[in-house]
C-alpha cells in the first residue's frame, strides 16, 4: 500500500509539473498562477500546496526536471567521446547550448524579467542546478579519465559548468563555437597538474 501511494504521489507530481510546464511557456512564469496549476490538473489548491508549497517551488522542480533530463543527453555526448576527453567535453556543452537554445521553458526563463520570473533559478539562486550538474559531470570524469588529477579535474568541471550556464544565459556565439571554448578551457585547466597528459 505505502507503494502504490508513493506511484500515486510521483505521478500527481509529474501531472502537476506537466500543467505549469505549458502554464510558463505559454504565459511565463510571472503570470503563472497556483490556482491555474491545479484547476488545469482538476485538484485542489490544497493537493498543490502539499506538493510544491509555493510558486517558486514550482519554478525550482521545473528547471531541475529539465537539467535531469538534459543530463541523460549530456551522459550519451560523453559517451560517444571516450577517448577523447577535449572532444567529449565540447559534444556535452554543445548539446547542452542546443538543447536550451530550442527549450520552451529554458526560453521562457531567459526571457523572464525581474525578480518574479525563473532567471535566477539560473543566475543568483542556481546554487541546486549547479550542484547536480557538477556532481554529475565530475563523477563521469573520474570514472571515465582516472589520470586525470583529482584536484584539476574539480576546478575544471567547475569552470566548464559555470561557463555553459553563463552562455546559456548570455550567447556570445554559436553553440559550436562556445563549445569549443569551453572544451580548450577545460583542458587547459584539467592538464594544469602535468598529470593527466594520458587523458587525452
Amino acid at each position: 500500500m505505502a507503494r502504490f501511494r508513493e506511484t500515486v504521489r510521483t505521478l500527481l507530481r509529474e501531472r502537476l509539473l506537466d500543467a505549469a510546464y505549458e502554464l510558463v511557456t505559454e504565459r511565463g512564469f510571472e503570470k503563472l498562477r497556483m490556482a491555474h496549476v491545479a484547476a488545469a490538473v482538476g485538484v485542489s489548491r490544497q493537493t498543490l500546496y502539499s506538493e510544491f508549497p509555493s510558486k517558486e517551488a514550482v519554478g525550482e522542480a521545473l528547471l531541475q526536471r529539465e537539467l535531469e533530463r538534459c543530463l541523460v543527453g549530456v551522459q550519451a555526448a560523453l559517451d560517444e567521446h571516450r577517448d577523447d576527453l577535449r572532444e567529449a567535453v565540447s559534444a556535452a556543452v554543445c548539446f547542452t547550448l542546443a538543447l536550451a537554445a530550442r527549450n520552451p521553458l529554458v526560453k521562457a526563463t531567459l526571457t523572464s524579467t525581474g525578480d518574479d520570473g525563473l532567471l535566477p533559478f539560473l543566475t543568483t539562486r542556481a546554487a541546486s542546478a549547479f550542484a547536480t550538474a557538477t556532481a554529475m559531470t565530475d563523477a563521469y570524469v573520474a570514472e571515465a579519465w582516472p589520470a586525470v588529477d583529482p584536484v584539476a579535474r574539480d576546478l575544471a568541471v567547475d569552470a566548464a559548468v559555470r561557463l555553459t550556464i553563463s552562455h546559456m544565459v548570455q550567447a556570445t556565439g554559436s553553440p559550436e563555437e562556445s563549445a569549443r571554448r569551453i572544451a580548450d578551457t577545460f583542458l587547459r585547466i584539467a592538464l594544469s597538474a602535468g598529470e593527466a597528459t594520458g587523458a587525452r
